[in-house]
């Protein structure tokens, strides 16, 4: 499990996570997609064997920064080839046709900071 919480007045995203549901904070680059932060995550498994405390991790967040967060059933390269000219639903959909595995489950989010509404 993975938590994150999205501040928009403090351009902060602060998350925590128990045992392998990655999360990771990525933005457009000149080489394609840059991962400026992931979510530190801690050994365990929810209610069953989880920490008595989850340290939660704070980093800034930018305007068309893009959240994505996925469980073990996609594969560890699917932040290689996002097109990031694409939606966030477009972006989820495109990781679970290329990434998911058939032997495992699998679940994404992903999310775009579209900036403050004027």
């Amino acid at each position: 499990m993975t938590l994150a919480r999205i501040d928009f007045e403090a351009s902060t995203l602060t998350w925590t996570g128990v045992g392998n549901v990655s999360a990771n904070l990525v933005a457009k680059s000149v080489s394609g997609v840059a991962v400026r932060s992931s979510a530190r995550l801690t050994g365990g498994i929810v209610g069953y064997r989880t920490p008595e405390i989850l340290p939660a991790q704070r980093v800034s967040i930018r305007t068309g920064d893009l959240l994505v967060i996925a469980t073990d059933g996609i594969a560890e390269d699917h932040l290689d080839h996002i097109d990031f000219a694409a939606t966030a639903t477009a972006i989820a959909e495109q990781i679970i046709a290329k990434h998911a595995k058939e032997t495992d489950d699998a679940m994404v989010l992903a999310a775009r900071h579209r900036g403050a509404l004027s």
